[in-house]
């Protein structure tokens, strides 16, 4: 059996692994002999390892003695398949080890950034974008149930948008805590960034992570970083987060479909960050004393 890493792989990486061309895999797609668990909000296709397997071995997996076994190349069984043109196999880039950092984690958000700038690969891989088809708006109700609150921290749920007008229900914003099992704040924030640059996506660190950028400050251990509600479900799934309490999250996702939130967003040592004015709104309404402190020194 074929070893593969769990995670989501685009259609070109798919390809590679069948030993396939992508027009063929666009092609196991519409005969449904591929399937795609995951599409994100610009219309590409995400697979997952089990995805891969179901057309490696329809008749199921081996043992996992076997499936530990070292990688082989196979190549699709069908004689239609034989016939394609075999690609060259991409080399897959080793992740880096996970580790909780508690301190400094700026500096190696730094370091990281110029390696994803120096390593960014030329050209992108050409996929078909489908429309993208309008979501009926997520009722505040709903996304109560999703996520039970006690009255303790209703605060941490309500909406906050608009900073003094009226929030539009479409477009309010709503704060959700994690914990990932992708390691430390460093791997977490550097996969938020190289993902959503891959798939167009749009995100703007704020609070603690946003001011640290603007300059160093005290250690933390929590993450806030602004996403669209259409991305909400890749992001958790490319992250493997599970919910947490406030307390023991590592990450906070404010969901926000203002446009003028990414419109305005800066770009410093390699991360998005919101804008001073955005920043300075979040700080005072959601900050600590000390963090209120240092943003007045900072911005």
């Amino acid at each position: 059996m074929i070893k593969l890493t769990d995670k989501l792989y685009t259609s070109t990486e798919v390809a590679s692994i069948l030993g396939v061309s992508l027009r063929s895999v666009y092609r196991y797609l519409e005969e449904n002999r591929l399937t795609a668990e995951v599409k994100t909000a610009t219309g590409r296709h995400r697979f997952t390892r089990q995805d891969i397997l179901n057309f490696l071995y329809p008749g199921g997996v081996l043992d996992e003695r076997e499936a530990n076994e070292a990688p082989r190349k196979y190549g699709p069984t069908t004689e239609s398949v034989r016939r394609e043109e075999v690609e060259e196999r991409r080399e897959s880039r080793p992740q880096e080890p996970s580790s909780e950092e508690s301190v400094d984690w700026l500096s190696k958000f730094r370091a990281a950034a110029e390696k994803f700038k120096a390593t960014e690969e030329d050209v992108q891989e050409e996929e078909p974008v489908e429309p993208r088809v309008e979501r009926e708006p997520v009722q505040p109700v709903e996304q109560a149930e999703a996520y039970p609150k006690t009255q303790k921290d209703d605060y941490e749920t309500i909406g906050f948008a608009g900073y003094g007008e009226e929030a539009d229900v479409e477009k309010s914003n709503t704060m959700f805590y994690y914990r990932s099992s992708l390691g430390g704040l460093k791997d977490i924030a550097q996969s938020i960034d190289k993902n959503s640059r891959e798939s167009q996506l749009d995100y703007a660190f704020t609070l603690n992570a946003g001011l640290s950028l603007y300059k160093p400050i005290k250690p933390f251990s929590l993450l806030h970083s602004y996403v669209r509600s259409a991305d909400q479900q890749y992001f958790e799934k490319l992250l493997m987060l599970s919910p947490s309490d406030k307390e023991n999250a590592q990450l906070c996702l404010m969901i926000s479909d203002d446009s003028k939130v990414y419109a305005t967003r800066e770009e410093l040592h390699g991360l998005y960050v919101v804008s001073k004015s955005v920043l300075l709104k979040d700080i005072e309404k959601f900050g600590s004393d000390e963090l209120k402190g240092d943003a007045e020194s900072i911005l």
